[in-house]
C-alpha cells in the first residue's frame, strides 16, 4: 500500500526565463518544467478582493499552477496538515497532486492565473465538501 498524498508531496518548480531588450519570455516544456502531458489548461481572471477560487479536491488529476501576473497564495491540505504557497508572477509554478484540498486565495488585482491539469474535466472527480473528502482521503488511504 502506498502511503496518501502529504502536502509535503507539492513541489514549486522554478521557471527559467531570458530578458533582453524586447522583453522576458518565460519557458514551460513538458520534459523539464511540466511532469505530466497536459490535457486541459484554463484562466482564472478577475478574482474579486477578498474571493477564494478552488476550495475542492481533485481525487485523480495533478494540476501546475501558474501565476502569470499579480500573485495569490495556494493553500493545500491532506487532512492532517497544511501549506501555503505564496506565488507572485511568473517566479514559479506549483504542482498539486492528486487528492490535496485546494484553495486559491489572497489575490492581487489584476492577476492572471494558469492552471494545467493531466486529466479532462470530470466533475465526478472533484470533491465540494470538506467532510467527504476526509472520507475519501480515508479511504485512499485504506485501499
Amino acid at each position: 500500500m502506498n502511503p496518501p498524498i502529504a502536502v509535503n508531496d507539492c513541489r514549486v518548480i522554478a521557471l527559467p526565463y531570458h530578458d533582453d531588450a524586447r522583453g522576458s519570455v518565460t519557458i514551460l516544456e513538458r520534459t523539464t518544467e511540466i511532469p505530466f502531458d497536459v490535457r486541459r489548461a484554463f484562466l482564472i481572471t478577475n478574482v474579486p478582493t477578498g474571493a477564494t477560487r478552488g476550495q475542492h479536491a481533485n481525487m485523480r488529476a495533478s494540476q501546475l499552477i501558474v501565476c502569470a501576473s499579480g500573485a495569490l497564495t495556494v493553500r493545500i491540505e491532506d487532512g492532517t496538515s497544511a501549506r501555503s504557497i505564496p506565488m507572485s508572477s511568473l517566479a514559479g509554478a506549483v504542482l498539486v497532486p492528486p487528492t490535496l484540498w485546494m484553495e486559491l486565495r489572497d489575490f492581487a488585482p489584476g492577476t492572471v492565473a494558469v492552471v494545467m491539469a493531466d486529466t479532462d474535466y470530470r466533475a465526478a472527480s472533484r470533491v465540494h465538501d470538506r467532510d467527504e473528502w476526509l472520507r475519501a482521503r480515508e479511504m485512499y488511504r485504506v485501499a
